[in-house]
């Protein structure tokens, strides 16, 4: 299983609820007409809150920079070859730059990003399927859009981020507010590049990936003092001191609007196929 992970900024001159609307409707619909045939088994848009008290509440406490989104848009798939194949076909082709040519008018493009991932899940219960942002769930989700320190390499920064920092935060996970906490982490794409360079998408070597967790709206009581939880916490943040720049990345919470929903199976590497140079370099 992998995604597809694009953050939107809207244009300057285009309003919130006319953005909104045309995001979740028209656009949605563009997309729809080919999603299936590169395939996308689930799509998502994730609508940012920016005036939230809990997006305020995380901004303060991770220190990070102005809110750069507006929208979070994820394609998540089976099979790599189903995307080779069907963004290679001419008609494919053609709806896909039906769906350009319509963004061009809404959206801030230069300032928008995206990039391909897999997930690495650090908090998973066995009800995680169930567990989601939409509005008629008690659920909102957080992003943590992540940018490293330019003299750190990627592939260090996403090990740091994944054995040392996630395991932190698995040893401590009686002390999150999180019910679900999974790692996007940015991996190689000859069609995210190609998409971005036809585009105008930012290209930043420094964005290794983003953060996505599910928290709830009704949270239980602490079992423990508010110091002991402050020392956790104070922890967590001085980890990603060592190899996330803050004042660059962006933290949001979301609600979720499902496209389409498909079951998504990870299958495994067939002996005939390398192992994906993320892996060998992460493992």
């Amino acid at each position: 299983m992998f995604k597809i992970s694009f953050f939107i900024k809207k244009g300057d001159d285009v309003s919130s609820e006319d953005f909104r609307s045309y995001w979740l409707n028209k656009h949605a619909d563009l997309n729809m007409a080919y999603a299936k045939d590169i395939g996308v088994k689930q799509y998502i848009k994730c609508e940012v809150l920016p005036d939230h008290p809990m997006t305020i509440a995380g901004m303060r406490n991770y220190q990070t920079g102005p809110i750069r989104f507006d929208f979070v848009d994820h394609w998540i798939f089976n099979d790599i070859q189903d995307l080779r194949q069907g963004a290679a076909d001419p008609k494919i082709k053609a709806l896909m730059q039906k769906a350009y040519d319509s963004e061009d008018k809404w959206l801030d493009i230069p300032a928008s990003s995206v990039h391909m991932s897999t997930d690495l899940v650090q908090f998973f219960p066995t009800d995680a399927n169930s567990v989601r942002a939409t509005e008629n769930d008690p659920y909102l989700k957080i992003y943590y859009h992540v940018r490293v320190f330019p003299h750190i390499p990627r592939q260090g920064a996403q090990l740091h981020w994944n054995a040392c920092h996630g395991g932190e935060s698995r040893q401590h996970i009686k002390y999150s507010k999180q019910k679900k906490y999974l790692q996007a982490h940015k991996i190689d794409s000859t069609f995210v590049d190609e998409l971005t360079a036809l585009r105008g998408y930012e290209d930043d070597p420094t964005i290794i990936g983003h953060a996505e967790g599910w928290v709830g709206l009704d949270p239980a009581p602490s079992s423990f003092s508010e110091e002991e939880e402050a020392a956790i916490v104070n922890m967590t943040m001085d980890d990603i001191d060592l190899f996330a720049d803050k004042n660059r990345g962006n933290v949001f919470f979301a609600t979720e609007h499902y496209v389409m929903d498909e079951t998504v199976i990870t299958r495994p590497t067939k002996g005939d196929k390398p192992m994906p140079e993320f892996f060998s370099a992460v493992y």
